[in-house]
C-alpha cells in the first residue's frame, strides 16, 4: 500500500520538507511504487490522490520563466492541499 506516499504528502503540507525536495522525491517514490506494481494495491480514492499529486508535482517549476500552466511553490501547495481535501471528503 502507498501510505508512505500519502505520509510524504502530509509532510509537504506541514512544511516539513521543501517544495524542491517534495517534487523530486515524490515523483521518484511514485515511479518506484508504480514500477513495483504497488500502486495497483491501493483503493481507488487513494490511487487517485497519489496519481494526481504526481501530476501536480510534475507541473512544478521553480524558475521565473515558468509557463502559465506550471506551478510555483504556492500553487503547488495549494493544488496538493485541494487534492488531499477531496481525498478526505470521499
Amino acid at each position: 500500500m502507498s501510505f508512505e506516499l500519502k505520509n510524504y504528502i502530509d509532510k509537504f503540507l506541514a512544511k516539513e520538507i521543501t517544495v524542491d525536495e517534495f517534487s523530486d522525491n515524490y515523483m521518484s517514490m511514485w515511479r518506484q511504487e508504480r514500477n513495483n506494481s504497488l500502486l495497483l494495491e491501493d483503493e481507488g480514492n487513494l490511487s487517485e490522490l497519489l496519481s494526481s499529486a504526481f501530476c501536480a508535482a510534475d507541473m512544478y517549476n521553480p524558475d521565473g520563466d515558468r509557463e502559465e500552466y506550471e506551478f510555483d511553490e504556492d500553487k503547488l501547495r495549494d493544488e496538493i492541499n485541494k487534492l488531499v481535501c477531496a481525498y478526505l471528503s470521499k
